[in-house]
Parts: structure tokens; sequence; C-alpha cells
């Protein structure tokens, strides 16, 4: 069983941008984008999603996948950084929600809180971005000084 979105991310609207976590395992997950009104923020006057978008998708996709690992333990999901963003690659400046709008995340390595994913968006069934990301969940302590 896989709980709805928002109980995943510690994000509200209007920067919850994911529908729901299709599937998800120990290493990656798979998440969707269906409705346009979530992406109302990123879009154009002429109601055009930038590309460029597709890296906080990306990162979104992540904060999913390490949510629902809290979930199983049965602990509030935490808060996590951003830190880079290696090879983004767009394959088309602009990007088409009635589509559909699918994300895969994979964990390629961990150290601590420290990761790095690869990621890959998908219109329908196109490939239309790729990056790898590095994030950081802090502990607690770590986020205090951080925040200081």
């Amino acid at each position: 069983m896989i709980p709805p979105i928002s109980r995943l991310l510690p994000h509200a609207s209007p920067m919850l941008l994911l529908d729901e976590l299709l599937w998800v395992d120990g290493e990656r997950a798979c998440c969707q984008v269906r409705d346009p009104a979530r992406l109302a923020l990123f879009l154009t006057t002429e109601g055009r999603l930038p590309g460029w978008v597709g890296v906080e998708l990306m990162a979104q996709s992540i904060a999913a996948w390490a949510g629902y690992q809290s979930w199983q333990r049965q602990q509030p999901p935490r808060i996590g950084l951003l830190l880079g963003c290696r090879h983004y690659l767009s394959h088309q400046p602009w990007l088409t929600v009635a589509a559909g709008l699918r994300i895969e995340v994979e964990r390629l390595m961990q150290d601590g809180g420290l990761s790095s994913f690869e990621c890959r968006l998908y219109q329908g069934d196109e490939l239309v971005a790729e990056a790898r990301l590095s994030t950081l969940e802090p502990t607690a302590q770590q986020l205090e000084q951080l925040l200081g």
C-alpha cells in the first residue's frame, strides 16, 4: 500500500507538484503529474510549462521516495535539501502535462544523509529530461545548525 503523496512530502500547495507515487522500492521510485493545476505556478501566460521545471519534479520525486522510506518506519517525512544538479538535459524546451508526466528516480549512492539519484522525466512514453541530483537529508541537529 502506498499512502497519498501529501503524507510523504513536507510540501503544501502550491508547491506540492506531484499527484501520486505510482511505485517504490528500496532504491527507486516513480511519480506522476496528471493535473495541470498543480503546476499553475510555473505556467507561462500562454499555458506552457518550461522544461527547467523538470528539476523540481525530480527533486520532489526523490522526496517522495525518502518520505515513503520514513513512512515505512512509521516516522514523519523529513526535510531534504537539493544540493546540486549535474548534466540536466531537457530534450525539449516545453513540457505538456496533458500527456501525463512521469518521473523515475534511482538512488545511485548514499553516505549518511548525502545521496545521489539518477532521474528521468517522461511525457507519455517519451523521455524528455534527465539529470543526476545530489541531495542531503540532514539530521535534526544538522538542520538546526543550518537554520541557525
